[in-house]
């Protein structure tokens, strides 16, 4: 059953992902993320396969990522029916082959053993009760399927520190959170203007290009991705751990247990500079930042 808080955090979640389905860069650069490579796969294994997009987002763009590599039937799920108008834009051109489900992954409105390939992005940590709605995505895995899912580690890197310091401060101070919630491309231009004008002022010498440069590391992109850090509520903030979700898959039967990481391409922001360590999760550097980072794992069910 949908709690308050599962509402809440689903309405932040509308206003930031609607916001990315009208910016045409940033929903490719979200689409581009399914990759056979990256799940370990050969090209073309999704051809034919049913597959849950389960904490689709009101966008839904690992479904159309799916439904264009020739998935014979998506079905989307999320929380309510508000977020289906906007999921329609884009995958209404696929027809039957794309079905939108109300529905929450800790109750299932699926019968066992369902889909051949099941996707949850950064669902569980917004649950009353995570290691329930693996279970359920589990339970409706088929023999022979995979189930994927990504999750946010423990928070013992300096950034995630930071984030869930910043996560209170949010709760608590309004100015601190009338600037977050007013964040954008905009204001941002604003404040960059007038920085490098007075930083012009006073210096007399400057490298060549640097302010094109400076300014080209923030955009309406990753504003986004802040905004969602701060303003989205959760049960579980940064609190798993790689070990314990090998243990969730293992205990569900799934054998060929992995972690998987990518380079994650077409930032234009200054999130181009941390994909190095996106990739490689596990180099002293991206431990210190990250500590365990977005821990992304996949598991295949043993055929019958």
């Amino acid at each position: 059953m949908e709690t308050s808080f599962e509402a809440e955090t689903r309405a932040v979640f509308d206003r930031y992902q609607r916001q990315q389905e009208n910016d045409d860069h940033i929903f490719e650069r979200l689409v581009s993320l399914i990759e056979e490579e990256y799940f370990g796969l050969p090209t073309g294994s999704f051809h034919g396969l049913d597959v849950l997009d389960a904490g689709c987002g009101s966008n839904a763009n690992a479904s159309y990522a799916f439904l264009r590599k020739g998935a014979r039937s998506v079905v989307s799920l999320d929380l309510s029916n508000d977020w289906m108008d906007c999921a329609r834009k884009r995958l209404s051109r696929f027809g039957p082959r794309s079905a939108l489900v109300t529905g929450s992954v800790l109750d299932l409105p699926f019968d066992d053993e369902n889909f051949d390939f099941v996707h949850c992005a950064g669902v569980l940590p917004h649950t009353r009760d995570p290691k329930k709605g693996f279970e359920e995505l589990a339970r409706v895995t088929r023999p022979g399927g995979s189930f994927f899912l990504t999750i946010m580690g423990t928070a013992n890197g300096v950034i995630y520190r930071c984030i869930n310091h910043l996560r209170e401060l949010y709760k608590t101070d309004d100015q601190f959170r009338t600037a977050i919630d007013n964040l954008n491309a905009y204001t941002a231009r604003e404040a960059i203007d007038w920085l490098l004008k007075t930083k012009a002022s006073e210096e007399k010498e400057y490298i060549a290009g640097e302010n094109e440069f400076f300014r080209s590391l923030f955009d309406d992109d990753l504003f986004v991705t802040i905004r969602d850090r701060f303003q989205a509520p959760t049960y579980h903030e940064f609190s798993f751990t790689e070990v314990q979700i090998r243990g969730w898959y293992a205990e569900c039967g799934f054998e060929n247990i992995r972690r998987i990481s990518r380079y994650t391409r077409d930032f234009h922001n200054l999130r181009r500079f941390l994909a190095p360590m996106y990739r490689h999760y596990d180099h002293p550097l991206a431990r210190f930042w990250f500590g365990d980072g977005c821990i992304q794992m996949i598991g295949d069910k043993p055929g019958n």
